[in-house]
């Protein structure tokens, strides 16, 4: 009997998720609460439902599972709603991670303070209550901190106090991303840093993808953190690698994955690595879906559809065939509304080309830069070498035109 998967998040990135799971031969439920959601068209049958509702989703879900049609499994892609699917998984006895390990996953704070019970490397951290707190630890530790909502998603409200003018304003937008209104501060600490994508298995965690973040806006768009993509395979010596996927690991463990997924963020400070973030669900920017499979030849989303599905995925599945270089970049156009798009044909065609993916729709509107920077395109490219591929990103962006007004 064919079986079903619910996929929480229609978004465009979770569509790739889709897509993949009905090459599989898989019915498809996709639940979202936009009706238009661009996964809706790679599904057998839609729930409208809120992503970040876990208690609507799970009663949408049990309905479905009762009325229409048994749900074997639940993932989210590209969504930070591992509490949702988690809720979902506990509701119809599904595989997955547990509620308690998905709300930890979700809290900063406790998080680092689990990582910090554990022994796993963190920066340092603290909460702060009022900006007077905020003060205090600045002038006690130095401005070079990083101050960030607890509970937020993505890298809304973080921002880099060194290069912060007003602390009241700083503090005020952090809480104002924290549907707690808790803010927190951990020390910026200086390094490349990485995106990690693994797959737990029976406590067993595999990391085929590993990312080099690429930061070049780090000083244009301050005192926020903008990433315009990435560069795979890493540059970092193999004994560094081998470390931070150690550590990626023991942070799993400490969040409570025996099964499952969990994205990492990572940075190489003097040689070692610390955990600034470990998400338990599949990352979005394509890199799970398209990256890891252009990089390494794993079938990483496949993968992780069958650990939802509660199939076995064997280990060797998991390890790298080859290292082709990828690189991931985005099209930042100038703030206003979109009147016009052009030269996606074009761009598609520049040799080494992979993936060309606009976002952005004549109307849309593109606001100013602040702590989420809008993209309106991506482009991954792929080459002999890191420098070939390079530039056929860029290539490939020069001949995009995105007009706004």
């Amino acid at each position: 009997m064919t079986k079903t998967l619910l996929i929480v998040s229609g978004g465009i990135e979770a569509a790739d998720a889709a897509r993949r799971a009905k090459e599989m031969g898989l019915n498809v439920v996709v639940s979202d609460r936009d009706p238009q959601a661009p996964g809706f068209q790679y599904a057998d049958s839609c729930l409208i439902a809120d992503v970040y509702g876990p208690d609507e989703t799970a009663a949408a879900a049990e309905r479905f599972n009762r009325k229409i049609r048994r749900i074997d499994g639940v993932i989210c892609v590209a969504a930070d709603a591992p509490v949702t699917v988690a809720t979902v998984a506990a509701k119809l006895k599904l595989p997955g991670i547990s509620i308690a390990t998905a709300e930890l996953a979700c809290d900063k704070l406790a998080m680092k303070r689990r990582f910090a019970e554990r022994g796993v490397p963190v920066p340092w951290f603290s909460e702060v209550r009022t900006v007077q707190e905020l003060q205090r630890v600045a002038i006690e530790r130095g401005r070079d901190l990083v101050i960030k909502p607890v509970d937020s998603r993505g890298s809304r409200g973080v921002q880099r106090v060194a290069q912060v003018e007003d602390l009241t304003k700083a503090f005020a937008l952090a809480r104002s991303h924290s549907p707690t209104q808790r803010v927190m501060v951990e020390q910026y600490l200086a390094g490349p840093q990485v995106s990690t994508e693994s797959i737990v298995i029976g406590g067993r965690c595999f990391t085929p993808g590993f990312s080099d973040r690429n930061y070049e806006y780090l000083e244009t768009y301050a005192p926020f953190f903008i990433e315009n993509g990435g560069d795979l395979p890493s540059r970092l010596p193999a004994e560094v690698q081998a470390r931070v996927k150690d550590v990626v690991a023991r942070a799993a463990a400490a969040l409570g994955v025996a099964d499952g997924t969990v994205k990492g963020d990572i940075v190489v400070h003097d040689g070692e690595p610390y955990v600034i973030e470990l998400a338990a669900r599949l990352s979005g920017g394509f890199f799970c879906t398209r990256e890891i499979p252009l990089n390494t030849g794993v079938d990483f989303i496949g993968c992780a559809i069958r650990i939802a599905l509660g199939e076995p995925v064997a280990p060797e599945e998991l390890e790298p065939r080859g290292f082709t270089p990828v690189i991931q970049r985005y099209a930042f156009p100038k703030p206003g509304r979109v009147v016009s798009i052009s030269g996606a044909d074009e761009a598609a065609k520049v040799d080494g080309i992979a993936e060309v993916v606009v976002t952005a729709k004549p109307g849309d509107v593109i606001l100013p830069a602040g702590d989420k920077r809008p993209s309106a395109a991506m482009v991954l490219a792929t080459g002999s070498s890191r420098e070939q591929a390079l530039a056929a990103a860029n290539d490939a962006l020069s001949r995009l035109k995105i007009a706004t007004a």
